[in-house]
Formats: C-alpha cells, sequence, structure tokens
C-alpha cells in the first residue's frame, strides 16, 4: 500500500509507525489544506472580472452580482476548509501523540532493571511529556503549513505566467534573501539545541532538589543556595538562548520583508507600464500585484516552519531513542510461553518452593542498557536492591585485595534449593553476589546461564502475572504509593477483603497505627510514604506481601528498620504471615541469620559454605567463621 505523504521516515521508523495509524485522518486535513489554499487564489480571478467591468463603466448586473456571489462562496470555501483541516491534524496528532507515549511507557516499564540505575531524575518525565507533546508541532502546524503554502505558491506562479512569464523575473529577488538567512541557520539550529538542554538540566535540577530526598540532601550539607543559584544560572542561559533565536528569526523575517516590498514595488511599476504600453487590462495588473503579494505569506510561512521542525525533529529523536531501544527482559515478552515443570522430576516427588541449578550471570555494560538523554553516561547510580556496575561489569564496592567472580561473572554455577515452610539465610561479603541472587530469584533479572524455578516452573517462562503471584520480594527500601492504605496493600493483591487487610495488619504491628490515622485504611500516606516512619513502610510491605499468598518469600533484610521489639513479634508471625512459603533471605545484620533453617554463604559468585548456625560458627577457617569475627556491619551490600 503507498503510504501518504509526509507520513513515513527513515529517521524515525517506529514514530513513523504509530503515524501512520492515523493516515485516514492526515490524508483528509492534506486536501482541506490544498482546497483551502487554493479557493482565495480563485476569489482574485473573479475580482479581476468585477473590477474590469466597473473601470469599463458597465453597469452592475447580475453578472457581477454572480462573480461577489461567486468570491463569497470562494472565501467561506477557504475558511472552512482550513478549519476542517484544522480540527482533522488536531485530532489525528492528539491521537498519534497518545500512541507515543502509550509506547513509551510500556517500553520504559518493560526495561532490564539495571536500566533504573542509569535514569536521569526529570527526564523520564520530561521524555513523556515535552518531548512527546513537542513532536506533535510536526503534524499540527509544520505539515499542514508546509501543505498549504506549497499550494498557494505553484498555484499563484502558475497564474502570473500564464497572465505575463515576464513577470516572473521579479522572483529573482528572493533568492539572495533566502542565501542571506541561510548563513545564520546554523548557528541559530546550535541556539535551539542547546536551549533543549538547558531546559532538560533545569528539569533535573527540578526533580532532584524539589523533592523530601533532595531537600533534605541540600539542607544537611548546607547547599540549598548553592543549588538555587545554580538554577537561577540556568534560567538565565535559558532566557539568553531564547532572546537569540528571537533575533536570529527577526532578522531573516526582515529580510524577507524586504526582498518582497521590492517585489511589490516592481509588480506596480511593470503593472503600471503593461496598463499604458501592453493593453492589458487594469483588473489583471491589480491581480498580478495580489498574487505577488499573496506569494509573500505563504513564503514566510515555510520559513517559519524552519525552528518548530527543527524543535519537533528534535523531539521526535527522543521519542524514537525510547522506542528502537529493544529490552531483553522477560516482562517484555508480550506472548509467553507456557510454564513448565521439570521433565526429571519423578512423579509425585514434592516441588520445592525454589530451584536454582547452574545459574550464571555476569553485570552487563552500562551502554547496553541505557538511553541516550535519560541515562547518566558512565556509571550506573545506585539503587538499594541492586549492587552499582561500572562500564567494565565489574561490581563497585568489591574489595581491592580481593579478587572479584571468576571471570567477571557475579553468580558463577549457582546450585540452591529451597523447600517448602524453609528458611534459608544468604551471607556474604559486599559483591559476593547478594543482591544478584535475590534479583534473580524475583524475576527481575535473567540469568546469563542455568534454571530458575518457583514451585516447579520455570521462571523464565512465566508472565509478569504469574510470577508475580508465586514470588514476592521485600527489599530493605521499600517503595510506597501516594495512595491509602487500603490501596498499598491491594496493590499485591486487589481482591482481599477488608477482614483480610485487618488480620494482617495486626500480624505485622500496624492495626494501632492504623487505629490512629484520621481515616483509618482509607488514609492517604503521602508520596513515598512520608507519613510513615521506615519501620512502618516496611510492616506495610511485609503485610502488602503477605495477602499475596506466594510460594516464595525473598526477604532483603525488611525489618531493619524496626526495633528490637516489633522485629520480634513480626519475625514470630512469619509463619502465619507466609504459611508454608518458602523463604530466601538475603541477610545483612548476623541477629537476623541465626534462626534460620539454613545458612548459605556466598563469596565471588559461589556457595562456599551451607549448614545451620551452629554447624557453620564451628567451622575455625570457615568463610561464614571470619564474618562473624568482623562483626555485622562486614554484612551490609
Amino acid at each position: 500500500m503507498r503510504r501518504p505523504l509526509f507520513l513515513t521516515t527513515t529517521r524515525h521508523p517506529h514514530a513513523s509507525a504509530l503515524i501512520r495509524r492515523q493516515r485516514g485522518l492526515f490524508a483528509r486535513s492534506y486536501v482541506f489544506q490544498v482546497v483551502g489554499g487554493v479557493a482565495p487564489l480563485f476569489q482574485v480571478l473573479l475580482l479581476r472580472s468585477v473590477i474590469d467591468a466597473l473601470v469599463q463603466g458597465r453597469a452592475v448586473g447580475s453578472d457581477i452580482a454572480w462573480q461577489i456571489a461567486g468570491m463569497l462562496g470562494l472565501g467561506l470555501v477557504g475558511v472552512w476548509s482550513a478549519f476542517a483541516a484544522r480540527a482533522a491534524s488536531t485530532r489525528a496528532a492528539g491521537a498519534a501523540v497518545a500512541d507515543m507515549q502509550s509506547a513509551m511507557f510500556r517500553r520504559l516499564t518493560t526495561m532490564p532493571i539495571h536500566f533504573y540505575t542509569t535514569v536521569r531524575p526529570g527526564a523520564v518525565v520530561s521524555r513523556l511529556t515535552s518531548d512527546a507533546i513537542g513532536a506533535e508541532a510536526m503534524y499540527t502546524s509544520v505539515i499542514p503549513v508546509v501543505v498549504s503554502s506549497v499550494t498557494t505558491i505553484v498555484t499563484s506562479v502558475a497564474i502570473v505566467a500564464v497572465v505575463d512569464p515576464r513577470l516572473l523575473l521579479l522572483l529573482l529577488v528572493i533568492p539572495p534573501a533566502v542565501h542571506y538567512v541561510r548563513k545564520a541557520e546554523s548557528r541559530i539550529n546550535e541556539i535551539i539545541s542547546r536551549s533543549f538542554e538547558v531546559t532538560k538540566e533545569l528539569a533535573s535540577i527540578a526533580e532532584t532538589f524539589v523533592s523530601r530526598d533532595g531537600a533534605v540532601l541540600a539542607r544537611q550539607n548546607g547547599q540549598t543556595a548553592r543549588e538555587q543559584v545554580e538554577f537561577e544560572a540556568k534560567t538565565r542561559v535559558l532566557a539568553g538562548l531564547s532572546a537569540s533565536t528571537a533575533r536570529a528569526a527577526a532578522t531573516s523575517n526582515a529580510s524577507y520583508g524586504t526582498a518582497f516590498v521590492i517585489i511589490t514595488a516592481g509588480a506596480l511599476a511593470m503593472g503600471a507600464w503593461l496598463v499604458s504600453a501592453q493593453n492589458v487590462t487594469v483588473g489583471s495588473a491589480i491581480l498580478i500585484v495580489l498574487y505577488l503579494q499573496q506569494l509573500q505569506s505563504p513564503v514566510q510561512s515555510l520559513l517559519g516552519t524552519r525552528y518548530p521542525k527543527l524543535r519537533a525533529n528534535i523531539a521526535l529523536d527522543r521519542v524514537e531513542a525510547v522506542l528502537a531501544t529493544d529490552p531483553e527482559h522477560p516482562a517484555a515478552t508480550a506472548t509467553p510461553a507456557t510454564a513448565t515443570a521439570d521433565p526429571r522430576r519423578p512423579e509425585g516427588a514434592i516441588v520445592p518452593a525454589l530451584r536454582l541449578e547452574g545459574v550464571r550471570y555476569r553485570y552487563p555494560a552500562v551502554a547496553s542498557y541505557s538511553i541516550e538523554g535519560l541515562s547518566h553516561s558512565g556509571d550506573a547510580l545506585s539503587i538499594s536492591f541492586l549492587p552499582i556496575t561500572r562500564m567494565s561489569g565489574r561490581v563497585d564496592g568489591e574489595d581491592a585485595g580481593r579478587p572479584g567472580p571468576a571471570d567477571g561473572h557475579a553468580l558463577d554455577g549457582l546450585d540452591l534449593t529451597v523447600g517448602r515452610g524453609e528458611v534459608v539465610a544468604v551471607v556474604g561479603p559486599s559483591g559476593a553476589g547478594k543482591s544478584t541472587l535475590a534479583a534473580i530469584v524475583s524475576g527481575l533479572v535473567a540469568p546469563d546461564e542455568g534454571a530458575v524455578e518457583v514451585d516447579g516452573l520455570t521462571v523464565a517462562d512465566l508472565d509478569e502475572h504469574r510470577r508475580a503471584a508465586l514470588v514476592a520480594y521485600i527489599p530493605q527500601e521499600t517503595y510506597v504509593l501516594h495512595a491509602s492504605v487500603r490501596d498499598n496493600l491491594r496493590y499485591a493483591n486487589p481482591d482481599a477483603t477488608d477482614d483480610e487487610l485487618t488480620e494482617v495488619c495486626a500480624k505485622v504491628d500496624l492495626a494501632d497505627l492504623v487505629g490512629r490515622l484520621e481515616d483509618g485504611l482509607d488514609t492517604v500516606i503521602g508520596e513515598k510514604g512520608h507519613r510513615l516512619s521506615g519501620g512502618e513502610r516496611q510492616r506495610l510491605a511485609i503485610a502488602r506481601a503477605a495477602l499475596k499468598r506466594p510460594a516464595l518469600v525473598v526477604l532483603d533484610e525488611p525489618t531493619a528498620h524496626l526495633d528490637t521489639a516489633t522485629e520480634s513479634r513480626v519475625r514470630a508471625s512469619m509463619g502465619q504471615l507466609f504459611g508454608g512459603a518458602g523463604v530466601l533471605m538475603i541477610a545483612h545484620r548476623l541477629s537476623t541469620v541465626r534462626d534460620a533453617d539454613r545458612i548459605v554463604v556466598l563469596d565471588g559468585g559461589r556457595i562456599v559454605q551451607a549448614g545451620r548456625h551452629e554447624e557453620l560458627a564451628k567451622e575455625e577457617h570457615g568463610r561464614y567463621r571470619l564474618l562473624l569475627a568482623a562483626g555485622a556491619q562486614e554484612l551490609a551490600s
């Protein structure tokens, strides 16, 4: 099928595919643009006849009346065609922008989990809003103006050439004016590109420091005034860039205005000569002047699209950068394969909560999962449940004197089983692979090699909903929605009843808090749960996970922010909370592992010891004994 004009480009193939969904509306808009551009030109032809009739002294009769009525009709056709074109292009562009925003959001929410360690503050919001809306101008302002202006120019030049080809010589004034402006265009383009960068930097500063964590960071370090000065300086830079762009554009318009003043004067002189010496009617002379004057508006309109087109193309470049990214994460799979169990397992055998076999994982380079303009160049940022990775793939925080994982693998041939109802604690020095193990088991990261099964099902074959139902992951730093307590709890299980919510709150020692809140479970707890303490947010996360009734629970020291008494009560209720689920506990404090059914010691991405606390503590030269001697802080990751 032949694609409509302006709806395809090799520069933005993914964005163009979304635009082409609205090709019917865009094609209709182009037709109305052409009609709206041509109709006023035929008005001038009728005007010539009316003027000639009046100059020749003919009485006003039906002929002139019909010509005036024709001018009225053509004027109305032009006006309403322009309206219809605008309505169609706006509707089509709005739908296309909505498709772009939805497609970008889908892509960004299915990126590899490491991507979120590179995201620039404010850049994602800007990409989903400002850039997507900025791209709309290409289809509501730039292309409609091009269609209408080109139609007007071509038709006007053709009519002038029919009247007298010599008049086309007057148009030779235009190229020098174009040449003058072209010399300044590269500078103008640089200014506009720079203004985009400064705007992005302003958004990043605002997103970072107009937030609770950012404000606390600035105030604790006495940097609030500095951040204010930096923001003000960038606003002044942006204002200067805007003024420079406006001056350059005004200079361009003035040069074209000068060219058309000369063209109009030449047309008047030639028209007077034609009337006096060439037997051309007065109406024809006026027609010539009007047509040549009408060239000015569409030519200037075309030139005026340069800057909106540049801005729209920059916005489309940013949209395309997201859409062209190919995420390699299970959540991005459109149609997951049917989950399968291990065919080697004997029929009737008890299925463990978790089974790992030969799991290997190497940290990817930052460049492999970053997006231009959204990600910081260089090192990734820190996320509480992910180790920091560098461009080399080495784990940040590894001891300088201790070798990292063999062959650069964060996990190297890991085999591990967690039975139903069993609590397995994972300990090890910084960079041993604990957080990576938690991410892989939770389905947040896919291993490079090996098998991961939860409840007898291969995790790689599960879609996001099934995987989330089987595995509950509770990180040390929990995320709380800007919503009510009820909505936060039901986020994991929308079908949970009020009785179930009340029961689980009691088990995690949240009942008193909910009772004190002004609206109970319906109390909104603020952005990121700022109305709650760290311990209260952790208990809310534990309660939310318990409502899922998972087969496997992955705990990353979820009681770290609880006081001793509350921690004891929550731990005592763990059995009731999670029933027969297997528990894999990433331990950062020695007090949390002593009562585990089994302790696994990781070092260099491998299991170097396994057993109960009493057994491992007796091995004098074992890695666990060294960790005990070093103290709890050695277990922080």
